[in-house]
């Protein structure tokens, strides 16, 4: 009987501490994750010139970078919303994502650490002011600017447990994180909740 309680009560402890170290992995991402909005911010400012931060959301496990474009000013594209798009629109909007990345170089001092996301933390979304929606797949890109400003941005993260976003302030020199246990124990499915409250989230975002 002994033997049996112990085995139960190591079996209940592995659950919570299999969970602590989810959230300490999603912490480590977004932490991580701000740590390089600040980089770029600066990045932009010394080098006098539009910079980036380019997240590759359909990689495994997913990556990210900085890169800083021409000097000079470098009015970006306006990107259409790809949803409201005829095919020759989309090879147009196509061709002029492929010109902008063209003008993109990857900073080197950045680049001597590869960035990439724990494969138990995903992306889920990046919402930011150059944006007309959600980007959910593909390339997102959260773009600073000399004069010290850069573009509102709000960037989703999950685990299989729990929920955060990392929330870039435009104008000034801030950020803050959220976050929150998902509760999976729900009948509905867990990418509809997950889903559910990043659009709760960015829908209230973008009324700021």
């Amino acid at each position: 009987m002994v033997a049996l309680l112990l085995a139960a009560l190591v079996f209940i402890a592995i659950p919570s501490g299999d969970s602590a170290e989810k959230h300490r992995q999603l912490k480590t991402a977004v932490d991580d994750l701000d740590r390089s909005v600040r980089f770029a911010s600066n990045e932009a400012v010394l080098r006098n010139t539009v910079v980036r931060l380019r997240i590759s959301l359909d990689k495994e496990p997913i990556e990210y970078t900085v890169e800083y474009g021409p000097a000079g000013n470098l009015p970006l594209p306006d990107m259409p919303v790809k949803a409201s798009m005829s095919l020759e629109e989309e090879k147009g909007a196509a061709d002029k994502r492929t010109k902008l990345d063209q003008q993109f170089t990857k900073v080197e001092e950045f680049e001597d650490i590869k960035h990439e996301i724990h494969p138990n933390v995903d992306v889920t979304g990046v919402g930011s002011t150059s944006q007309k929606k959600l980007v959910t797949t593909g390339e997102a890109n959260v773009y600073f600017y000399p004069t010290g400003e850069k573009d509102g941005a709000v960037i989703f993260f999950a685990t299989s447990e729990e929920f955060a976003y990392l929330e870039v302030a435009p104008f000034l020199a801030e950020t803050s994180n959220f976050f929150e246990a998902l509760n999976t124990s729900s009948v509905a499915k867990f990418d509809d909740i997950l889903q559910t409250k990043m659009t709760e989230v960015y829908n209230e975002w973008t009324r700021k």
